[in-house]
């Protein structure tokens, strides 16, 4: 229990106790009018005070609507008694006050049920048109049969020629169905949240305590014992709280949700995030949120808004407003830095080969530099060329979810590239390598298609020795799938399976883009449900494949 909890349930007890008192001191004629009526003051505001606390904390609708109105027929019901104890005289109003008694009486088990067949449903969920009508229909009967009983006396019989009061009646038939009527809601309802309890995740004996109360007040009641009588023969006073003990019991034991404590979950949150209503009042905000102007929400509810340079705010519609949340960029920041630098790099060397390459200078060195570099440029023509491609259309663009797809997709283009050049660089000193070299390749991949959204997966065997030529070939035909593929690429994944003779790659991808014609640079080629499915065999160095 909550120190929140605690002190509640010792203010209630209070209240309680200090109706007893007033009501046994009525009972030795002291201070009866009085003492009556601040003992039903007292009643009506701890159940006041129960439909507000109710109204907050439940979460399902129709729980709360039902909870709400027996807490209001409870008061009903201590308003109208207060008033035909203490301020009628009139035999007549009196007859009908009392009457009007069997509202809270019949419709309070009934309300009690509904709140019982309802629990552990959806918050939204609705009882079904048909339980209701067989549930309203019989308890509004018993109710109009009361109140108009002054013209058929079928519930009550009063004798001629007496003043027809509560304490002249007899009881006729019809009183039997209408008590046997709110007896099998109460007793239904009771049945019902006890069998219900047992699925309850914590306090599942507290359903059980106040309906056992019930049960033996009752007995006791029915004895007729004169101390009962004194301390709680008030019938109406003991049925609100039995109810409402029961009902409470169901809160505090999880079978009716609340939504208590999640606000200073959510305060304590360290997210950055807040939740406000349509009217852009900030209604819940975690410790570190900051402080945002109506014209930023407005903003963040179309596109992100930069904070500052490595944050951003973003807003997502909910029920009755919206959420906001910052969202730290620093690591895609450093990472167009860095493709930037990169990009920048490249343009240099690229100016620095072409005016080495135009003077012939007849160094060895540098020769060969300026040879190599000729070849990779031939040799990825097509990836500069796009990727060249890639960076202009960035300077060009104002969209910032556009520009960050366009440098994940040049980040893919730009590690091939560099990859690709480490592979030809190696195959000019030897003529083999391993496949911890073609992995490392492959891995810097993958990493850069994840900028795009790309799910992967790789999983290559330990160091086996192929030919560095076969590494070319497997690293090339993952870059004609994956730019091929770049436009709707959903997920890559590459699988080696070592043999003793060789190995074979498997390369499956995503894409609604029709890639049947790399089959032809493949050893097998599938297609089925979205999915292309390529292998290639590869021999290890010194075997025959």
């Amino acid at each position: 229990m909550t120190k929140q909890n605690h002190k509640t349930g010792i203010l209630v007890a209070v209240m309680v106790i200090s109706a007893i008192i007033l009501r046994v001191l009525g009972k030795f004629d002291i201070l009866i009018v009085p003492g009556g009526i601040l003992r039903s003051l007292i009643y009506i505001t701890l159940y006041i005070g129960w439909g507000i606390s109710v109204s907050k904390r439940i979460i399902q609708v129709q729980v709360r609507l039902y909870l709400i109105l027996v807490s209001c027929l409870m008061v009903f019901w201590f308003v109208i008694r207060s008033t035909n104890y203490f301020f009628t005289a009139d035999a007549a109003i009196k007859r009908y006050l009392w009457y009007w008694y069997y509202l809270p009486i019949l419709f309070i088990p009934l309300f009690s049920l509904f709140v019982a067949i309802s629990i552990g449903k959806p918050a939204n969920s609705k009882l079904s048109k048909t339980t209701l009508m067989l549930l309203y229909i019989p308890t509004t009967l018993c109710l109009l049969s009361v109140v108009t009983n002054d013209f058929h006396q079928l519930i009550f019989s009063f004798p001629a020629g007496d003043v027809w009061t509560n304490r002249s009646k007899t009881y006729a038939f019809g009183y039997n169905l209408v008590i046997g009527w709110e007896i099998i809601c109460a007793f239904a309802a009771f049945i019902i949240m006890l069998i219900k309890c047992r699925h309850s995740k914590r306090k599942k004996y507290l359903p059980i305590l106040p309906v056992a109360a019930s049960i033996v007040y009752a007995i006791i009641y029915a004895s007729g014992i004169k101390w009962m009588q004194i301390i709680a023969g008030d019938i109406a006073a003991a049925q609100c709280l039995l109810f409402t003990g029961i009902l409470e019991s169901c809160i505090q034991c999880g079978l009716i949700s609340t939504n208590t404590g999640y606000k200073a979950l959510f305060e304590a949150g360290s997210i950055g995030a807040q939740i406000v209503d349509t009217d852009r009042n900030t209604r819940y905000a975690s410790s570190n949120a900051p402080e945002l102007t109506a014209d930023m929400m407005r903003s963040a509810e179309s596109e992100a808004v930069k904070l500052d340079n490595n944050t951003l705010l973003k807003s997502s519609k909910i029920p009755g407003g919206h959420v906001l949340w910052q969202e730290d960029i620093t690591d895609i920041n450093a990472v167009l830095q860095k493709l930037e630098e990169n990009r920048k790099m490249i343009s240099e060397s690229n100016d620095e080969e072409q005016e080495n390459y135009k003077t012939k200078v007849k160094i060895n060195t540098v020769r060969e530099k300026n040879r190599l570099y000729d070849r990779l440029q031939s040799q990825t023509a097509h990836q500069i060329e796009l990727l060249d491609q890639l960076l202009t259309q960035n300077e060009a663009e104002s969209d910032p979810d556009r520009r960050r797809s366009l440098l994940a997709k040049a980040a893919v283009i730009g590690a091939y590239i560099k990859r690709r050049g480490n592979l030809m660089f190696i195959a000019e000193k030897t003529d083999v390598t391993d496949t911890a070299e073609l992995s490392a390749c492959l891995d810097e991949s993958f990493a850069n298609l994840e900028l795009m959204g790309v799910e992967c997966a790789i999983d290559i065997p330990g160091k086996n020795s192929i030919y560095t030529q076969d590494a070319i070939r497997v690293y090339d035909f993952f870059e004609e799938v994956t730019e091929s593929a770049m436009v709707d690429l959903s997920f890559v994944w590459m699988k080696a399976r070592d043999l003793e003779h060789s190995i074979i790659f498997y390369l499956q991808a995503e894409s609604k883009v029709d890639l049947s014609a790399l089959s032809k640079l493949a050893d097998t080629f599938d297609y089925e449900e979205g999915v292309w499915r390529f292998s290639m065999r590869i021999g290890k160095v010194g075997e025959k494949a």
